[in-house]
């Protein structure tokens, strides 16, 4: 290269090399600095200086080259795009070697850091973390090499390898959890993206100037992502819908239309990962139904084929999920994706480990671990790891089991990620329980992990995520501590994790209440969720609907005991890093009356069933049993048979002829056997037998139950008690021989449901007049629909307006009525009425009408059917005219609810059916009810008994008890007139599928009034 050309195509340095070069400068030969050329260029001594491979070409042989390097990399990065990593990195090897030829940093740099970013996309994080920091460690020198020679046009030359090296660093900091790192990084790069954009097209050329904004929107998916992992769920999921709409504004700019398909991919497969974690099976494969369409036949189809095989395994195609699996990985592995294909692979294992072909699943799970070894991917080794473990211990091998596991344990403990160490734990925990080993010593190991993974739960802002990982994490890990427990005869620390489990219930705004009831919906923002939080069940949220769970308070065990699992809390918060807010100490037990024995029982769900009873006469004596899920499926199935509620695609007409049929409540013997089943199945001896000693002492005992989710709709009053207990399984003919009548828990005891002790309470005036809501009509519902009246034609003769129109003659009533049939069928009694009637003083509230899950998944959106227009604020979507008045908008509004309240409805007593049991029922308690009767299953109506009216007796029967002394005990006498009308004259209109679902939940003597 002759002088004069000297850095063919750049200006020439501007101060001579004779100047003291900086250490770090001693080997930089960028477009020729310290070369020979320079030294020529300058008049210079050439001897101590090096010949490059460029000081040889002339300027039409360098040009050639150059254009050759941009073509190349064009085509690397669309092979990128497309995940086809082999060619790509291909396309990459021969532009370095132009770059080298050429003598060009810029180049070299553009290349390396474009295969940090398909290293990373691959899976091979170790070269892609090589890859990244010597882009970093190179730009630095090349920096002090452009100030010392002059030479800043190169600086907008490897700016944007800094920038794509650092998002490749970005990702792998909130993969190991240093999320402060990670938005350290970003900060840097919007830092720098200003700076440029200050500059202008001055001084840098467009590509680094984000014209379109593209380079935001990447930015935007890696705030997601480390918002993944701080735990901020909520502001994820939010930023994943905005991101897309972004998106699909930008797809038809042909300039970036590749980029933004390519993030398009990125922000729906990520979006695809948390609505499968969190529950939402159906709308994530959605989203990758969606993947394998619009990229058919490519690497990112066949990723998103491992979810669709994994789902269609479960549905019961495990030979074609295998295949499937097969095969994406045959496209993976052809396409250079390294990760994906140990993804692929351990998918492959753990579908064979379920299917319990332990050698196949242990090799899938080696090759996954081989090539996740060689990719320096320790979060997927530590997933290796674990499921080797399970596999040494389904095969009774316990030292390879605990070599794995322990090695596990470590590089999540290292790694400070504290979900990887739950799981990691609670894998050890589990061998040391199967091999039978101190069980002391698994006890300290399991004990606080279960602590830890039942209070994480309530850091997740979603329900569903809450609901998913109550499910997939909690539950396991309390199953078989309960278990352990057992073994151990720990009674006390087993009834107290129960208890703890059953005091869940309070749902908490992120603010003060924030629903105007009379006007226009606000806009209700999601508050910040604390750092560090694992990373195990996500889920979508509901924009409107800020609600989180709460989590239990600090309990008291007795008035002389702490709760022993105080200490053991102390440990999980430290070990796991447990969030432990600060909460008033509240007492896990009622006050009872005097003279009168009071019951506690409590049931929670982890497997199988578990129940913890005591008395308020003997709080520190306490009973645990668990009953065997198989027992709990056997209640179940008679329940369901005879239960009103319909089943999945049964009409209400039907279920009810279903329920009062000879072999269900349509006859004695049929509901008799019922109850038998229930009681033989649900009620242990003990229980039994102290509950006929406590009715002998001449004062009925109070019998009080929090049920678990399986156990929601069992009308306890109902079950028989038996006299012995078989010493073998019977046949369903032969349950009489445990029965010497037909004594029935109400004949010896009242019965009232336990609130959870999260529900919030707070005191209420039991002054005013009565508030009645009776069979709201319903906007765009007619009388006889599926929303119609539920108490059917009313005159003045008929027993429930002869009942109201003496309640008027004896006072005032809310709404004002002249006649008591002013009462029923209003078009006004919506949520404006409700809120402006109950402002004032009341001493109750009877609403009968429909009450009806509007959303499945939680119980946040159980609704009352007022006469709701839809275009009045709410949390829940409108059915046509109507906008149903949930649980959430009671708990977002300044509604306070009476002392007493009535919900006569469909199964209105159905928030302990689900995992976060507030809905109706517990939110009418936390807004101020002391007392509230429900019912625990669908109602029928008075139309399926022509010429008789079990409505009207009912809801005349819960008006007068709520007006009355002791509503609890008044309605237990009630039904028990019922039960012996039943008893002498079995028909349908006495039949107790009218009367038995009634139940209180009273609240009124719990002894604490507090609030979040």
């Amino acid at each position: 290269m002759r002088s004069s050309d000297v850095l063919v195509g750049m200006p020439p340095p501007r101060n001579p090399p004779d100047r003291p070069l900086p250490p770090e400068l001693g080997p930089a030969s960028s477009h020729g600095y310290n070369c020979r050329c320079v030294a020529r260029h300058f008049g210079l001594d050439p001897a101590p200086y090096g010949e490059l491979p460029a000081c040889s070409l002339s300027e039409r042989q360098y040009r050639k080259l150059l254009v050759e390097a941009g073509k190349v990399q064009d085509k690397a990065k669309r092979l990128a795009v497309t995940r086809n990593v082999a060619d790509a990195q291909r396309k990459y090897a021969r532009m370095r070697e132009i770059a080298h030829l050429l003598d060009r940093t810029d180049l070299e740099l553009a290349a390396v850091s474009d295969l940090a970013t398909l290293c990373y996309s691959a899976g091979d994080l170790r070269n892609a973390r090589q890859c990244a920091q010597a882009v970093l460690d190179v730009f630095k020198v090349s920096a002090a090499a452009i100030v010392h020679f002059g030479q800043y046009a190169e600086a907008r030359m490897i700016e944007g390898s800094r920038e794509v090296a650092e998002r490749v660093l970005i990702s792998l900091a909130t993969e190991e959890g240093d999320v402060a790192k990670a938005r350290e990084l970003i900060a840097g790069q919007r830092r720098r993206a200003a700076f440029r954009k200050e500059a202008g097209p001055d001084q840098y050329p467009p590509e680094l100037l984000d014209v379109h904004g593209v380079d935001e929107l990447e930015l935007r998916i890696f705030d997601v992502r480390v918002q993944i992992a701080a735990g901020d769920f909520a502001g994820a999921r939010t930023a994943i819908e905005e991101i897309l709409a972004a998106l699909d504004e930008l797809a038809e700019n042909d300039e970036v239309r590749e980029r933004v398909l390519h993030q398009q991919a990125m922000v729906r497969a990520e979006r695809a990962r948390i609505r499968q974690a969190g529950g939402e099976d159906a709308e994530a494969r959605a989203d990758l139904l969606r993947l394998t369409a619009q990229h058919a036949n490519g690497p990112l189809a066949a990723k998103a084929g491992i979810g669709l095989a994994e789902a269609r395994a479960l549905a019961g195609d495990f030979p074609g999920a295998v295949a499937a699996i097969v095969t994406a990985r045959d496209e993976l592995a052809a396409a250079g994706l390294t990760g994906d294909v140990a993804e692929a692979s351990h998918a492959l294992g753990t579908l064979l480990l379920h299917a319990g072909d332990v050698a196949q699943a242990r090799a899938q799970f080696d090759h996954a671990r081989t090539i996740r070894t060689a990719n320096g991917d320790a979060p997927g080794l530590r997933l290796v790891d674990t499921a080797l473990a399970r596999c040494a211990a389904a095969e009774g091998d316990w030292a390879t089991a605990e070599e794995h596991a322990t090695r596990a344990r470590e590089s999540a403990r290292s790694s400070g990620d504290w979900s990887d160490l739950l799981h990691t734990d609670f894998v050890a925990a589990s061998i040391g329980f199967a091999r039978g080993d101190d069980l002391r010593a698994v006890l300290d190991l399991l004990l606080p992990l279960t602590l830890a993974a039942a209070e994480y739960r309530f850091e997740f802002v979603s329900p569903e995520a809450r609901t998913a990982w109550a499910r997939d994490i909690a539950a396991p890990t309390m199953g078989m501590t309960l278990a352990l427990l057992a073994q151990l005869e720990e009674p006390r620390l087993a009834a107290e994790l129960i208890e703890r489990t059953c005091a869940v219930g309070a749902y908490t705004g992120t603010g003060e209440r924030s629903l105007d009831l009379t006007g226009a919906l606000p806009t209700l923002e999601v508050g910040p969720v604390a750092e560090g939080l694992p990373l195990a069940a996500l889920g979508s949220v509901t924009s409107s609907l800020p609600l989180r769970l709460a989590p239990p308070p600090a309990l008291r065990w007795s008035p002389s005991s702490p709760m022993e699992l105080d200490r053991w809390l102390a440990v999980a918060a430290e070990r796991y890093r447990l969030p432990r807010p600060v909460s008033e100490t509240v007492e896990s037990w009622p006050a009872a009356k005097p003279g009168r024995e009071t019951f506690l029982l409590r049931f929670a769900d982890a497997g199988h069933t578990f129940l913890t009873w005591r008395t308020t006469e003997d709080l520190d004596t306490v009973h645990t049993h668990p009953i065997d899920f198989a027992l709990v499926g056997t209640a179940r199935q008679f329940l369901d048979a005879a239960s009103p509620t319909p089943h999945e695609g049964e009409s209400v007409a039907d279920a009810v002829r279903r329920s009062l049929g000879e072999d269900a409540f349509g006859s004695f013997a049929g509901e008799q056997r019922l109850a038998r089943v229930l009681a033989l199945n649900l009620l242990p001896a003990d229980l039994v037998d102290r509950l006929r000693r406590a009715a002998d002492g001449g004062n009925r005992p109070l019998l009080r139950i929090q049920p678990s989710p399986s156990l929601a709709d069992v009308p306890w009053g109902l079950l028989a008690l038996p006299d012995r207990r078989a010493g073998r399984v019977l046949e369903i003919d032969e349950i009489g021989l445990c029965f010497d009548g037909d004594e029935r828990v109400l004949d010896v005891a009242d019965v009232s449901l336990l609130a959870p002790a999260a529900i919030p309470r707070r005191a209420s005036s039991a002054d005013g007049p009565p508030v009645y809501l009776l069979d709201p009509r319903i906007p765009g519902q007619s009388a006889f629909g599926e929303l119609g009246s539920v108490l059917g034609k009313q005159d003045t003769t008929s027993p429930l307006i002869r009942h109201l129109d003496e309640r008027l003659a004896g006072g005032p009533v809310l709404p004002a009525a002249e006649h008591a049939l002013d009462l029923v069928r209003r078009t006004d009694t919506d949520r404006r009425l409700l809120a402006e009637l109950l402002a004032g003083p009341c001493s109750r509230l009877v609403f009968v009408g429909h009450v009806s899950r509007v959303r499945d998944e939680y119980g946040a959106q159980t609704a009352l059917h007022l006469s709701c227009p839809a275009d009045l604020p709410g949390t829940a979507a409108p059915i046509g005219a109507h906008r149903p008045f949930t649980a959430a908008d009671l708990a977002l509004s300044e509604m306070d609810m009476p002392a007493r309240v009535a919900l006569i409805g469909c199964a209105s007593a159905s928030d302990f059916g689900l995992a976060e049991p507030f809905g109706v029922l517990l939110a009418a308690v936390a807004a101020g009810a002391g007392l509230v009767a429900a019912t625990v299953w669908a109602l029928p109506t008075s139309a399926a008994v022509p010429g008789a009216d079990p409505m009207s007796e009912l809801v005349i029967a819960v008006d007068t008890a709520l007006a009355g002394e002791d509503p609890v005990t008044e309605l237990c006498a009630w039904q028990r007139s019922r039960l012996a009308r039943w008893r002498e004259r079995p028909a349908p209109e006495t039949s107790p599928v009218f009367w038995a679902p009634l139940t209180c939940l009273d609240a009124t003597d719990d002894g604490k009034t507090w609030v979040r």
